[in-house]
């Protein structure tokens, strides 16, 4: 394959060789001026020697060969997969402004309390540490999950690409708006909110969602365990909170109100009933979708 790709280039340099006229009629500079044996002449422009023309070919099989590894100019699967990260630095090298501040960056998360009066909740300072710590992981969780649903909502993939391109979109739309409602509770009790991607990165209990397209039976998965964790921690916020801060306690339980709802309509698309076991096998490459079931060892509901 090699030989035939160079046969061109062998043959172009052999006429060249063959044909020392053409060699020596001279090439023309940038600037106009052709060369030859007879010394330079103005204005005029010959035309490119066969020589230079199989420099010129053999220069651009070097170059097909180094981008094109595979059949129809395609390159390998890791560098299609992967190309894009010298194209990233590109951009991400080609400002030259700094960004800095005078304030420190502080720990993930910083909770800075207000030195103006803000409404006091009369359970002293560990009860006020309590709420605020509920508060702030239920905002770290809730921003998660914004992330993952959009994430989800752009790259769904399968047979229920269309329906969970749309409820995705509900519940990051939801989940936002939830998040806002922690994040300005946080304010009210005399506290900062920490909304920053590696406070949600350092200290979320929901792992990462994978990268790169995600098949419909994956997201089902996904999220009604990742929702069910969610609101299991929210549930011990609110009960956390329910007596130091009862305004905190109440909007925690529209929270987790809002995520059991989210959940059950993920479950919900696996739900087995006593006339479809709803393996979700069709979604799954012909294998079944495994839930870890809810119910206790024993019981006679538990399939």
């Amino acid at each position: 394959m090699q030989f035939f790709r160079l046969l061109p280039v062998v043959l172009l340099a052999g006429s060249a060789l063959c044909t020392p006229a053409l060699a020596l009629s001279g090439a023309t500079s940038d600037s106009g001026v052709s060369t030859g044996a007879s010394g330079p002449r103005t204005g005029v422009r010959s035309a490119p020697s066969s020589a230079q023309n199989a420099m010129t070919v053999f220069s651009r099989i070097e170059l097909a060969q180094a981008s094109q590894t595979e059949p129809g100019g395609q390159k390998p699967p890791t560098e299609r997969q992967q190309g894009a990260g010298g194209q990233i630095d590109d951009i991400r090298q080609s400002s030259q402004t700094q960004v800095t501040s005078q304030q420190p960056i502080g720990p993930f998360p910083t909770n800075e309390i207000s030195q103006q009066p803000w409404i006091d909740l009369g359970a002293g300072e560990e009860g006020h540490k309590k709420d605020v710590a509920a508060l702030q992981q239920t905002l770290t969780e809730l921003q998660q999950l914004q992330l993952q649903t959009k994430q989800a909502h752009w790259n769904a993939s399968g047979t229920l690409y269309y329906p969970l391109h749309l409820l995705l979109q509900e519940h990051y739309e939801g989940l936002s708006k939830y998040a806002d409602t922690i994040a300005e509770r946080l304010l009210a009790v005399g506290a900062s909110a920490d909304g920053r991607p590696n406070t949600i990165v350092k200290t979320s209990g929901v792992p990462e969602i994978p990268g790169g397209f995600l098949d419909d039976a994956q997201i089902l998965v996904w999220f009604t365990n990742a929702y069910k964790r969610v609101g299991e921690e929210v549930n011990t916020a609110i009960k956390t909170t329910e007596k130091v801060d009862p305004t905190t306690s109440n909007l925690l339980q529209e929270v987790e109100h809002g995520v059991a709802k989210y959940q059950w309509q993920m479950r919900a698309q696996l739900q087995r009933t006593g006339t479809d076991p709803n393996t979700g096998w069709d979604l799954n490459n012909n294998k079944p979708v495994e839930l870890p079931s809810h119910a206790p060892a024993g019981s006679p509901n538990q399939r």
